[in-house]
């Protein structure tokens, strides 16, 4: 049974959300008029030791780490939902202290992570979902999956598998299927190495298309498959649901209740691959004006 975790006023309307991840916003009037955004994709990392080739964020071994005592933090607002990211978020030595400064703000924190991460930090994983500090965790596959990693899948409620439309390869998805594990597709960035990436790998392209006659598959046989814009946009989704299932679902556009927040460099946009600012204010409101 969902539980709530929180209901809130933003602008001109109430939020409420569960658990699962569910989230609700309703009014009496025409339109949804956001005053602060109800979710943040924030990038605290941008040290990693994969090396990912497509890593749009170009994150590296000895990459940067942002201050999380930056003053901007402190403008947050209650149940406010933060995507950490990077770079591997594990390699912030102030993660710790940071998660649980944030619940006790009632700030909601989710994580991505590499699949590789995921098995290796899983136990601070599991501590964190325990303790309330962390709900949602995105784990980052575009490779072949062992049954081990499906099974440490599966251990912990909220993971949703994240891939990269184009790069994941077909029989991954499959393996991944009938395991009542959730299934995020995000779209393809030409963005950092995304770009050599794509130039060097065409069939990513015709991949996108072959993955568009298979989205009634990957429907039938994941609990949950849900898609960046990006993603949307790439995919065509629009056109395999109805009317009304796509109202209920689409969460909206980038910018319009959502922000990218790079800690690293301390810049802002309406998302990682939207032209950057330099942070001017230490209120999350004043620069949300401005995505």
């Amino acid at each position: 049974m969902r539980k709530v975790l929180g209901s809130y006023r933003n602008g001109n309307y109430m939020v409420t959300i569960c658990d699962d991840g569910t989230k609700i916003r309703h009014n009496n009037e025409d339109e949804l008029i956001a005053a602060f955004p109800e979710s943040i994709d924030l990038k605290i990392s941008n040290r990693c030791n994969m090396r990912c080739p497509q890593c749009h964020e170009q994150s590296v071994p000895d990459g940067a780490l942002a201050n999380l005592h930056h003053p901007l933090l402190d403008s947050l607002h209650s149940y406010c939902e933060i995507a950490l990211g990077g770079g591997n978020v594990f390699e912030h030595p102030d993660l710790d202290d940071f998660l649980f400064r944030m619940a006790r703000k009632h700030i909601i924190c989710n994580i991505t992570v590499h699949a590789h991460h995921f098995i290796q930090h899983f136990n601070e994983i599991q501590y964190y979902v325990e303790h309330g500090t962390l709900h949602g965790i995105g784990v980052s596959v575009n490779e072949p999956v062992s049954d081990d990693i499906i099974s440490y899948l599966k251990l912990i409620p909220n993971v949703v598998v994240h891939v990269i439309a184009g790069v994941v390869p077909w029989e991954t998805l499959v393996k991944l299927s009938n395991n009542n594990i959730k299934l995020l597709i995000l779209g393809y960035k030409t963005f950092g190495r995304g770009v050599q990436y794509a130039e060097s790998h065409k069939e990513i392209w015709n991949n996108i298309e072959q993955l568009k006659t298979r989205l009634p598959y990957l429907f039938k046989h994941f609990p949950v498959v849900s898609f960046d814009n990006l993603a949307l946009e790439q995919l065509n989704v629009k056109d395999f649901v109805d009317e009304k299932t796509w109202e209920q679902s689409y969460m909206g556009d980038d910018g319009k209740y959502t922000m990218y927040v790079d800690l690293v460099k301390e810049e802002f946009a309406t998302s990682s691959i939207s032209p950057r600012k330099p942070i001017h204010s230490n209120n999350i409101e004043d620069l949300f004006k401005e995505v």
